[in-house]
């Protein structure tokens, strides 16, 4: 290949809903950048055979989606102190055969409370699931001064293993594993978000993570990270039972911006790359 031309891509499994493609190469045709973006998606084995051989790859950078933003970190030559923090990796540059590990998801996150309006000081979240997702959000909550955090993952290990680490590094934030959902129902009756950082909602055929019940009486934001389906089930049953909702759109398009600025050290045109989603979305 054309040393010339930068080839970027996304690896995780499953990627068949993963609009990045048009979002990412519209940003390089808009900028005369010759490249592309492509999707790889791959099992568990395949992609630690490709992270242990990364040198042999010919990509200048990849973005890392579930389940692998934990697993790729001990295969990085660097990671910046946002990654450390969170203890997960979306984004990857190489740099003279050295591969340089970034967290772009917390800016991502941010950006959808900042539009939502949401001001996370000294109130409440409760956060379904416990993997490289949520530790982007629960950095952000963090940095904004949130109260208390509730985690629930299906594997209890992950919440408790999250809560171990993140403590000592945020002190004053109060973090509490659920053990079952009747704790995320007793939990969820007092507090201010709820985040769905699983990918509970991917699948057509998806039921909601919780039932109408555990919702409370006060109207709260319910933030998906999904993107696609646009209303995930869980943004549908809460808009329906009266509550703020918010998808994984602006998260998508603002770490996929950092990230796009991280590899080429260019100004994301931001406008076009939610544009290009957005027409994707609708062609879908």
């Amino acid at each position: 290949m054309n040393d010339e031309i930068k080839v970027f891509g996304l690896f995780g499994c499953p990627l068949s809903h993963s609009l990045s493609p048009a979002m990412h190469n519209a940003a390089l045709k808009a900028l005369g950048i010759p490249g592309m973006y492509f999707v790889f998606e791959r099992n568990q084995k395949q992609f630690l055979n490709l992270v242990r051989t990364k040198k042999k790859m010919i990509l200048d950078g990849f973005n890392v989606t579930i389940p692998y933003k934990e697993l790729v970190m001990p295969f990085l030559d660097v990671t910046d102190q946002l990654a450390k923090i969170a203890g997960a990796v979306n984004t990857v540059k190489r740099v003279n055969n050295r591969w340089f590990g970034y967290n772009t998801d917390i800016v991502g996150f941010q950006s959808g409370l900042l539009e939502a309006r949401f001001r996370a000081r000294g109130k409440k979240a409760v956060i379904l699931g416990a993997g490289g997702a949520a530790r982007a959000v629960l950095v952000a909550l963090a940095n904004q001064k949130i109260r208390e955090v509730y985690f629930f993952d299906v594997r209890s290990e992950k919440s408790n293993q999250v809560v171990r680490e993140f403590q000592r590094r945020f002190p004053k934030v109060r973090m509490v594993p659920l053990k079952g959902l009747d704790e995320v129902k007793r939990e969820l009756q007092n507090a201010d978000l709820l985040v769905n950082a699983s990918g509970v909602g991917l699948k057509k055929n998806d039921s909601s993570p919780i039932p109408d019940s555990f919702f409370p009486r006060k109207r709260i934001l319910v933030y998906d990270l999904i993107y696609h389906p646009k209303e995930p089930v869980l943004l549908k049953q809460a808009k329906r039972l009266g509550h703020r909702v918010m998808n994984g759109e602006t998260m998508l398009v603002q770490q996929g911006a950092r990230a796009f600025e991280i590899w080429t050290e260019k100004k994301a045109p931001v406008l076009l790359m939610r544009k290009a989603l957005r027409n994707a979305l609708c062609g879908k």
